[in-house]
């Protein structure tokens, strides 16, 4: 154990306090900080303020010299070349007279009490024993709004107080809101570690602080108030850090694996307090590749060997018991599982199986079950007699480029006994997760078996005692109290609806209802085609159409003669309660789940996803949890790559190959759409998430970003649809130039130099089946309406110029099976003058794609047949125990021939 200088307990230095600021291009948000400074009630010629300026280039300095002109005595203001953060917060150490230290941000503020309650707790528990204080940090939102949302905020829920932490080992990542002990800080050698880039500098050195120290106790001060600014545009480097490679290399190697050595060294162990903040850290890596936006999809794959690499090492420094009982924050089970089994050097094999669902109709059995490395050997056996799978697939939870932690997926045979044997041993079934290497249950894991189960508290958990536990037990017998007094409990139907949802009446109407929808507020997608379809032809099925009664479709669908229940009214819950299924090409909450679960349980319904566009991105992220019974695709790789093994959740049982209802109208339009009419040369941008301006406050709204125009999207549009060479071709082929903004672009098309020889086309004023039947070509550069038009053999050309960033998390897809190069149905374009030149020579082929390009449209598109309602019908009646549909083989002939 290395030598360890003690902290000393007095000072004789000049100020209390102390705060160091390394300042760096931060000018415009200087004066909020300073002008919180001087609204101190603590009088700020107390409070030593030393800032070091990094080699700003926006007269940061500048400014921060003026301000310290009349305030020698106790702010210091130096520059230095930038070095980075570590180095200016290393330097500007130097300068601190103070007993006690801080590092804030130059771009936060402070409360106007910060500085006296940080006084004042000194004076009252600054004994010696006191190692550091930790302030209350709220953030500060875009609109100036305070939010308490860390989630390490739960520390302070208790009030100010001093904890140990080898008793609550509370989780201190910041130092902007934290003090330090100057003379232990240099007695002890402490300093930031300017290798590690370009996050996780402050935690390593709060933790590198307490293990050289030994202090473990530590004040908490929830009356003082920090004030972090979430700038929300993208240029912190909490915000801003994602495509850094030493996150993902120098983070872990010299902040994580450097601070399990040095309490391996010093303490012999690594103490529980700094295990909670190595997982605090590891565990948001997870967490943000699990997430539906998330800038990890812009981590360099370069870093990703040496990244699994040292989180192998960490985690070996790092108790299962730490992983089981962490709790600072919501730790979805899978994530915490990866980190339990999947960095053990060994292939993990379960304990156990879970019993997932039972197929009443079709009398299946699901299990799963958790492992690692190879596929064990499976041998099922049900009711004596060994079986195989009816469905089964690999599911791998991929983290950063690799599969951490794999989940099988198996349907088998109904009977009495199921047994399961994996790699030649018996594994037992579970009707619940569980961890394998102990039972310790977390409060966490613990809450909905107490709310769920009001007998366990008459037996064994009459018991528990630490006041944690006893705060849930409370809880949850007010839950239970609050059911059965009534308080919960259901509003009467007929006060709601009008009419008793249980009536004859009611029941003979929506009895065993087929419901179609799209959006909402919008039709014209696959389930309006679909539901047309049943109504020609399964007249015997009871089928409506949801819409919102003021959409802009309703009339022209009830002038059809379309059954329509207007969305939310009394109708619809009385549909939706009755209904045996629901048919959507949208797969949001307020379509799976329509009505609320307190109140009317679990939908009874089983639902089919249409879908509103061909899958060629990976978004298992989203829809994973979704509860599709049917998941329809268009071409046999978007099935494969869902049903196969890989990222997604559903099997071939749910996956089914059938083509889009909508596509047999549109074969039928461009059949019928004559070659002379065929004249359009169209130009079919998708919408960039990031470009979207402010949110209004309590509304869907958002403000016009005031930056559009000058981004690359609106530069490279611009550019592209003022091209007097696109010009030329249509002049010279007869053709048409035409420009269909994504809706979210209508508002900044004043941006835009939109010539005389182009037209602009609204989605919602014209039917983009037409569109599409009457195009010569079209130019895109992600839509989904590419694969529209490769399915009925438009030329196509993909511009896209800004391909690296497109896939930086802010879109729910991210890359998938479909490579545009590989697999595309046109040429890609980086530049304007590319999307020119293949433009020209689509022109001189006659608007006929190459043969290359051809091939891959017919091996992708092989329900080009006008039978894909068809199908999707028959797939939905296999779930009432119909005989499973067969789907399509080959293609059918080209399509464009009048």
């Amino acid at each position: 154990m290395s030598e360890v200088t003690p902290a000393t307990s007095s000072s004789q230095r000049r100020f209390t306090v102390g705060a160091v600021f390394a300042v760096y291009n931060v000018a415009r948000y200087l004066p909020d900080l300073l002008a919180s400074l001087e609204r101190q009630t603590l009088p700020i010629d107390r409070v030593q303020l030393v800032f070091v300026d990094d080699g700003s280039t926006d007269g940061s300095l500048e400014l921060l010299q003026r301000w310290a002109a009349a305030r020698q005595e106790h702010v210091t203001v130096v520059g230095q070349a930038n070095a980075w953060v570590a180095a200016a917060r290393n330097a500007g150490l130097a300068h601190v007279d103070a007993e006690w230290v801080t590092f804030a941000d130059p771009d936060d503020v402070f409360d106007d009490r910060y500085f006296e309650e940080v006084v004042k707790f000194i004076d009252l528990h600054g004994a010696p024993r006191v190692g550091m204080l930790v302030a209350h940090q709220l953030r500060l939102n875009e609109r100036l709004e305070l939010v308490d949302s860390h989630p390490l905020r739960v520390k302070f829920a208790k009030g100010s107080r001093i904890v140990d932490l080898a008793h609550e080992p509370v989780i201190q990542m910041a130092v902007n809101s934290a003090f330090f002990r100057t003379d232990a800080i240099l007695a002890n050698s402490v300093q930031f570690d300017g290798r590690i880039r370009p996050v996780f500098e402050d935690a390593h050195f709060i933790a590198s602080y307490l293990l050289r120290t030994r202090f473990t106790d530590v004040g908490v001060l929830a009356s003082a108030k920090y004030h972090y600014r979430v700038r929300g545009d993208g240029t912190s480097l909490m915000e801003s850090h994602f495509d850094h490679p030493g996150k993902y290399t120098d983070v872990l190697r010299h902040g994580h694996l450097d601070l399990v050595r040095s309490a391996e060294d010093q303490l012999g162990i690594v103490p529980r307090w700094l295990e909670y903040t190595l997982l605090y850290d590891l565990f948001w890596y997870f967490k943000n590749e699990r997430a539906l936006n998330s800038a990890s999809a812009l981590a360099p794959e370069h870093t990703f060997d040496e990244f699994h690499d040292l989180v192998s090492e960490i985690r070996s420094g790092i108790s299962d018991d730490a992983i089981h009982t962490f709790d600072a924050m919501g730790v979805e089970f899978a994530v915490r599982k990866a980190l339990l089994i999947g960095y053990t050097g060994r292939a993990a094999r379960p304990s156990y199986a879970k019993l997932e669902r039972v197929d009443e109709t079709r009398q299946h059995v699901k299990f799963t079950y958790w492992f690692t490395g190879e596929l064990p050997v499976e041998r099922i056996a049900v009711d004596g007699r060994d079986v195989v799978p009816v469905h089964a697939k690999t599911q791998d939870l991929v983290f950063y480029g690799r599969a951490v932690l794999r989940q099988r997926h198996v349907w088998v045979e109904r009977g009495r006994q199921t047994r399961l044997w994996l790699d030649g041993a018996v594994v037992p079934f579970s009707r619940g997760e569980r961890y394998e290497a102990d039972e310790a249950l977390t409060i966490r894991q613990l809450r909905p078996q107490i709310l769920g189960q009001r007998k366990r508290f008459e037996g064994r958990w009459s018991d528990v005692s630490t006041p944690a536990l006893q705060h849930v037990k409370r809880h949850a017998r007010e839950v239970y109290d609050g059911v059965r007094s009534g308080k919960y409990k259901r509003r009467a139907e007929d006060a709601l609806l009008g009419v008793s949802v249980r009536s004859r009446k009611t029941r003979e109407k929506f009895a065993g209802a087929w419901v179609f929808m799209d959006r909402d507020t919008d039709a014209n997608d696959n389930a309006e085609h679909l539901y047309r379809w049943v109504r020609k032809n399964r007249p015997d099925i009871n089928s409506w159409f949801v819409l919102a009664r003021d959409s802009k479709d309703w009339d022209r669908l009830q002038a059809e003669g379309f059954r329509l229940v207007a969305h939310r009214s009394g109708d619809w819950r009385k549909l939706m309660l009755h209904a045996a299924h629901v048919a959507s090409s949208h797969i949001d909450v307020y379509v799976v789940n329509p009505l609320p679960k307190w109140r009317y349980g679990d939908p009874r319904f089983t639902f089919t996803w249409l879908q509103h566009g061909v899958t060629n991105y990976d978004i298992s992220r989203w829809v994973n949890n979704k509860p599709a019974e049917l998941f329809v695709t268009v071409t046999p790789q978007e099935k494969e790559s869902i049903a196969g093994d890989g990222p997604y959740t559903f099997s071939d049982r749910e996956v089914v190959l059938t083509g889009f209802p909508r596509h047999d109208e549109l074969l039928r339009k461009r059949r019928g759409t004559p070659e002379p009419a065929r004249d359009l040369i169209l130009i079919m941008p998708t919408w960039r998430k990031k470009l979207a301006g402010a949110q209004i406050p309590g509304s869907n709204e958002r403000l016009k970003n005031p930056a559009f125009g000058s981004s690359d999207y609106a530069l490279e549009f611009n550019a592209l649809i003022g091209s007097e060479r696109l010009r030329d071709v249509a002049l010279s082929t007869g053709k048409r130039v035409v420009f269909m903004p994504h809706p979210n672009m209508r508002p900044y098309l004043s941006d835009f130099d939109v010539p005389d020889w182009v037209e602009i086309w609204d989605f919602g004023a014209v039917n983009v089946q037409d569109v599409l039947a009457r195009a010569a070509l079209v130019v895109t550069d992600y839509s989904s309406l590419g694969f529209e038009a490769a399915f009925i053999d438009v030329p196509l050309v993909y511009f896209q110029f800004d391909a690296s960033s497109f896939f930086d998390g802010s879109h729910v897809g991210r890359r998938g099976y479909f490579n545009y190069e590989r697999d595309g149905f046109g040429p890609v374009a980086t530049t304007v003058a590319a999307v020119e030149a293949a433009v020209e020579t689509i022109g001189e082929r006659g608007f006929v794609s190459s043969p290359e390009y051809l091939a891959r449209t017919e091996a992708a598109f092989i329900t080009r047949d006008e039978a894909n309602c068809e199908r999707v019908v028959g797939a939905m009646l296999a779930l009432d125990g119909a005989p499973r549909i067969t789907e399509p083989r080959r293609s059918v002939d080209r399509v464009e021939t009048a």
